[in-house]
C-alpha cells in the first residue's frame, strides 16, 4: 500500500520504527530552510524593490503573527482529521508558495505570498507533534522530539545555501531551487501511515494485545478540550518554561553575531560563523546528550527525571551565558556561548516529550498548538526586547542582561512541574487502558 511508512509494528521499543520520525524531521528541516531563505537573499530583494530595513524586518514579524493566529485552528484540525494528509497538503502549499515567491512581480505580491507560506507552516506543527507522540511510546519520545525540535535550528543552513544559490542563480532562481525539496518531502509525507491515536499509550500501559484496534476517543468541543488542558498542572510549568526559553534563546542567538562584531571586532563572516555555527553545534550536541540522559532515571519515574534534566539544563545554560557576558576574550566568549547552547538544549527533548506524556491522545494537537503560540510570541519578543534595551543603554551587552532572569525563571518553572508530572502522566495511561 502507498501509505506504508510507519505501518509495520514490531516488539521493539519503537514499534513503528524510526522512518516516520525521519520524515517529520525532514518536514521541519525543509520548513526552516525555506523560511531562512529570505534572510539570505534580502540584499538582492532590497536592491530590486527598494524597501528599507523596517519593512524587511516586518516580514518575519508578520509571519509570526500569522502563525500565532492559526495555531488553535490548526490544532483543532490535527485532533480530528488525518494528520498525514494535513501535512502533505501543507508541504505542497509550501512548495507552491516558494515558486510563487520566485515569480512575484511586485514586492506587495511577494509579501502576501510569504504570509500565505507562514499560514501553511502554522498548520503542520500541531499535526506533526501529535503524530510523533502516536508513533513513539514514552521511552523513545525524547529522541524523536529532540531531533524534531533541533531541525528548526539546522534549518538555519538555508541562509548559507540560499546565499550560494542567490549568487549563482539570482534570488528568483534560489527560490525555484528550494521548491524542489518541498515537493520531494510532500511525496514522503503522503506515504505516512496514520497511526491509531493513543495506541502507544496503551502499549506503555500494558493493555495492548491481540492486535485489536480501539476506536479513537472523541475530543469533544474545543471548549471541552481547553478545560481538560488547563487542568493538567504539568503543562503550566513545562509550557511556561518552554515559552520563556524561546524568548530568551531567541534574543540571545539573534544578537550573538552582532555582539561579536561590536564587542570583539569580528568581521561579518567570522561573527556569523562563530555566533550561528557554534550555537548550532551546541544545540545538536545538547539535544543528543539530553535525550541520552533520559534513558536512565534518577527520579522515581522517567517523567519526573525529564523535567529535572530540562530544568537543570536551562539553569546551567543561564550560568554559562552570564559568564559569557562578563568575559573579555573572544575565545572564552565563544566557548561559553557553545556551552550555553549545549546545556539549554537539554530542555528540547526532555520538556517537549514530557508534554506528550501528560497530554491525552485526543488533545495533543491542541496542546502543542498552545505551545506553538507561546514559542512564536517568545521568539518574536526576545530579539525586540534585547534591541530596545540595547538602544536605551547604548550597549548590546547590557541589552542581553534582562534575558538572564527570564532563563532562570524558565528553569525554575520546569522544576516546579516535578511533583505533578508523575500523576499527570499516569492519568493518561489509566485513561488509555480504560475501555
Amino acid at each position: 500500500m502507498w501509505r506504508s511508512i510507519g505501518r509495520t509494528r514490531t516488539a521493539s521499543p519503537v514499534p513503528y520504527g524510526w522512518a516516520p520520525a525521519v520524515v517529520l524531521v525532514l518536514v521541519s528541516l525543509v520548513d526552516r530552510m525555506e523560511y531562512s531563505l529570505v534572510s539570505a537573499v534580502l540584499p538582492q530583494l532590497q536592491a530590486e524593490w527598494g524597501f528599507g530595513d523596517a519593512v524587511a524586518g516586518s516580514i518575519p514579524t508578520a509571519a509570526a503573527i500569522t502563525t500565532g493566529l492559526l495555531a488553535v485552528p490548526a490544532a483543532y484540525l490535527a485532533d480530528r482529521y488525518d494528520r498525514g494528509r494535513i501535512i502533505t497538503v501543507v508541504v505542497l502549499v509550501w512548495a507552491l508558495a516558494t515558486v510563487g515567491s520566485a515569480l512575484a512581480p511586485t514586492f506587495a505580491v511577494f509579501y502576501l505570498v510569504r504570509m500565505g507560506l507562514a499560514a501553511a507552516e502554522a498548520i503542520d506543527n500541531p499535526a506533526s507533534a501529535s503524530l510523533l507522540a502516536d508513533f513513539h511510546p514514552s521511552a523513545s519520545r525524547p529522541t524523536a522530539f529532540g531531533w524534531w525540535r533541533t531541525a528548526a535550528y539546522l534549518g538555519g543552513a538555508g541562509i548559507v545555501l540560499g546565499g550560494v544559490l542567490a549568487e549563482w542563480l539570482g534570488w528568483r532562481g534560489a527560490f525555484l531551487v528550494m521548491a524542489l525539496p518541498g515537493l520531494a518531502t510532500a511525496v514522503l509525507v503522503s506515504r505516512l501511515h496514520e497511526p491509531e491515536r493513543g495506541w502507544t499509550d496503551r502499549l506503555t500501559a500494558g493493555v495492548v494485545g491481540g492486535g485489536a484496534t480501539e476506536p479513537a476517543r472523541d475530543p469533544g468541543t474545543l471548549r471541552t478540550q481547553w478545560r481538560r488542558l488547563v487542568s493538567i498542572r504539568t503543562l503550566w510549568g513545562t509550557g511556561a518554561a518552554l515559552t520563556v526559553m524561546s524568548l530568551a534563546v531567541g534574543g540571545l542567538t539573534f544578537w550573538a553575531p552582532s555582539l561579536l562584531q561590536r564587542r570583539f571586532g569580528l568581521g561579518d563572516g567570522a561573527a556569523a560563523a562563530a555566533g550561528g555555527g557554534l550555537t548550532l553545534i551546541g544545540v545538536v550536541a545538547g539535544t543528543l546528550v539530553g535525550a541520552a540522559l533520559t534513558r536512565r532515571s534518577l527520579a522515581p519515574t522517567p517523567a519526573q527525571w525529564r523535567v529535572v534534566v530540562g530544568g537543570v539544563g536551562i539553569l546551567g545554560g543561564t550560568a554559562a551565558m552570564t559568564a559569557a557576558l562578563a568575559v573579555e576574550g573572544v575565545l572564552a566568549f565563544c566557548v561559553l556561548l557553545t556551552l550555553f547552547a549545549f546545556l539549554a538544549a537539554w530542555a528540547l527533548p526532555t520538556l517537549t516529550s514530557c508534554v506528550a506524556d501528560v497530554l491525552p491522545a485526543q488533545d495533543r494537537g491542541l496542546g502543542y498548538g498552545a505551545l506553538q503560540i507561546g514559542a512564536t510570541v517568545g521568539g518574536a519578543i526576545g530579539p525586540l526586547l534585547v534591541g530596545a534595551v540595547s538602544e536605551a543603554a547604548d550597549s548590546l551587552t547590557v541589552g542581553m542582561v534582562p534575558l538572564l532572569p527570564l532563563l532562570v525563571m524558565g528553569g525554575v518553572l520546569a522544576l516546579c512541574a516535578y511533583p505533578f508530572v508523575a500523576p499527570d502522566a499516569q492519568r493518561v495511561l489509566d485513561a488509555a487502558g480504560a475501555p
